[in-house]
């Protein structure tokens, strides 16, 4: 687990996702990538959107300390909604790689299709066996952010199935990871897509809820948790978050040490999942008897085990240890 962040997407001054400067009722973060001859190098822009003509307007953040005063692009908006294609064009041309799921090859678009502020969705057909295919509940917004598989390439727009087909008899697989997905995926003969397992409910209550995006405006829903020990015997609770908005799925990794240190100290980090990784983390989660009563934590050793080979390497979009008062 390494933090790869100059900074905090989530404001940890005002514990918000509000930064100084300039904004606006809607905003998108995203990353890109330096497309200079002989530069090799990554950066953030927040995409703010001023006016009701859909105009976009991109700051750079600088030296890792905040966003710039004065915006590098101006896009004007289009009478057909916002301008995302030539926002992408845009930040192309001036050297920077737009790494969002609306340039990634694994995304399809859907045709005239778009979430409530005009940014279109697309399907995420991305999955570890490296069959391109896609289920229900894969929709991703245009400038959702990049996850870990995310790669430049052609792209095809989705298909519509008329009628799914029924799902196969899940067979044995070596590895845990690759039997949640041949339980959660099966595909038939025609290798037409299986509507997903119904993983997608929004749960509410203390500790659930919603909380910021760090995406964008939006907020993302809890969709089901697991809690385990940690060798130090804290209490860790690993959760699936999904955005209501763009679309962008979470994992949340939180350590609770109040129990046992009197600084009554939190450990929180965020993780950046692809649908198909969100799907098979939830059905752990759903095959682990009373998965989320701290009272049995103890004995999911294996499971803690599997989310720590899951999460080795993979970069953290925040981090944050935290005391309490």
């Amino acid at each position: 687990m390494t933090d790869d962040n100059p900074f905090h997407l989530f404001n940890t001054k005002t514990m918000s996702g509000i930064h100084p400067g300039s904004r606006t009722a809607q905003a998108n973060i995203i990353r890109w990538q330096s497309q200079s001859d002989g530069e090799i190098g990554l950066g953030w822009a927040r995409i703010l959107w001023p006016g009701e003509g859909g105009d976009a307007e991109v700051y750079l953040l600088k030296n890792g300390q905040g966003w710039a005063d004065q915006p590098a692009l101006r896009v004007p908006g289009e009478s057909s909604g916002k301008p995302i294609g030539a926002l992408m064009e845009a930040l192309t041309a001036s050297g920077r790689q737009p790494r969002v799921c609306g340039t990634c090859r694994w995304w399809q678009p859907l045709t005239k299709t778009a979430n409530p502020e005009g940014v279109p969705l697309g399907l995420c057909s991305w999955a570890d066996d490296g069959v391109n295919t896609v289920t229900g509940n894969c929709e991703q917004s245009a400038l959702a952010l990049e996850c870990p598989h995310w790669q430049t390439g052609a792209q095809t727009p989705a298909l519509l199935f008329a009628k799914p087909a029924a799902a196969e008899a899940p067979t044995p697989s070596a590895g845990w990871w690759a039997g949640l997905k041949k339980r959660l995926m099966g595909k038939s003969e025609s290798n037409q897509p299986i509507p997903s397992l119904p993983v997608m409910t929004e749960r509410s209550g203390v500790g659930a809820g919603t909380e910021r995006c760090l995406a964008c405006h939006g907020r993302i829903a809890n969709l089901g948790a697991l809690t385990l020990a940690t060798e130090s015997d804290d209490k860790r609770t690993v959760s699936v978050w999904r955005c209501r908005l763009c679309h962008t799925f979470y994992l949340n990794d939180w350590i609770d040490r109040w129990e046992r240190l009197d600084s009554l100290e939190t450990d929180e980090s965020y993780y950046r999942l692809a649908p198909g990784e969100a799907f098979g983390l939830l059905t752990l989660f759903r095959e682990t008897p009373g998965g989320e009563h701290p009272k049995e934590r103890h004995s999911r050793g294996a499971q803690r085990l599997q989310i720590e080979a899951f999460l080795k390497d993979r970069l953290r979009l925040l981090h944050q240890i935290k005391q309490g008062r």
